[in-house]
Order: C-alpha cells, then structure tokens, then sequence
C-alpha cells in the first residue's frame, strides 16, 4: 500500500496551513477587525477559510452550522485555536489513507470533485484563494508581505 501522493497531500496541507498562520499572526488587534469590505475583514476571511476546511474535511453525514462556531468578530486566538484543532483533524483524516483511495468518490454529491483526490485539491485551491486575499488585507495595513513555504 503505497502512501507516497498521500505524503504529497499531506505536505501541501501543511505548508499551505503555516502560511495561513503566519498572515494571520501579522495582523494587530486593531487591524484585525478593521477591513475594506464587510467579507474583506483579517478577522471574517481568516474564519471563513478554516471553517471551510472544518467543513471539508467534516464527517460525511453531518450537519454543518456555518457561522456557529466563533460568532461574527472571532479574535486572532479563537482562530488560530479552531486552526490547529482542524490542521490535527485533516493530518489523522489523511494519515488513515493510501493512494489507491484517492481515486474513489469521497462523497455522493460529488460536490466539489468526482474523486478524493480532486476534492482535496480543491479544499487546497479553495484556501490558498482567500489566503491571497488575506495577505492582500495585511499588505493594505502595512505589514510585511506574505510567504512562501
């Protein structure tokens, strides 16, 4: 049982998961809740990315209460808190599989992707999408650019 494009998998997440850290850790505590635009907030768009992947990587099955979690206005540790605990969640859902699961259906709907494989990557397309506009808003404050990992 080969694990070696799951390993990839799980190394983009990783990666991809550290860099949403560290932009959210650029933000102050007066930056954090002050935007552009209502979405174009550090505070809404750092929340909307991890509870995407909290949906994502939920258990099939199970009703989602989007914006239940955190509330409105969550502040940088309540997120970086719901990041790790969906970071450890996505490393043991991963760690559970080999390659040749990756081309099976993950879910009837087939809602973002006919294979494991391709709703993984779109969780990761996904998040690196609103990460850019989360690096976008730190820039707009003043802080150093983003990285890359």
């Amino acid at each position: 049982m080969s694990q070696v494009l799951v390993s990839d998998l799980q190394d983009q997440f990783k990666r991809s998961l550290s860099m949403v850290r560290n932009t959210i850790g650029k933000f102050s505590a007066q930056q954090w809740n002050s935007g552009i635009i209502e979405f174009r907030v550090p505070s809404t768009l750092a929340y909307h990315i991890i509870e995407c992947l909290d949906y994502y990587f939920r258990d099939l099955g199970r009703e989602f209460g989007w914006g239940t979690r955190l509330g409105p206005q969550p502040t940088q540790q309540a997120v970086l808190g719901y990041l790790d605990e969906i970071q450890a969640r996505i490393a043991k859902h991963l760690a559970a599989l080999d390659d040749a699961d990756l081309v099976t259906p993950y879910d009837e709907e087939r809602e973002h992707a006919q294979t494991r494989l391709g709703h993984y990557v779109y969780a990761l397309r996904h998040t690196m999408h609103h990460h850019g506009a989360l690096t976008l808003l730190s820039i707009y404050h003043g802080n150093v650019g983003g990285s890359w990992e």
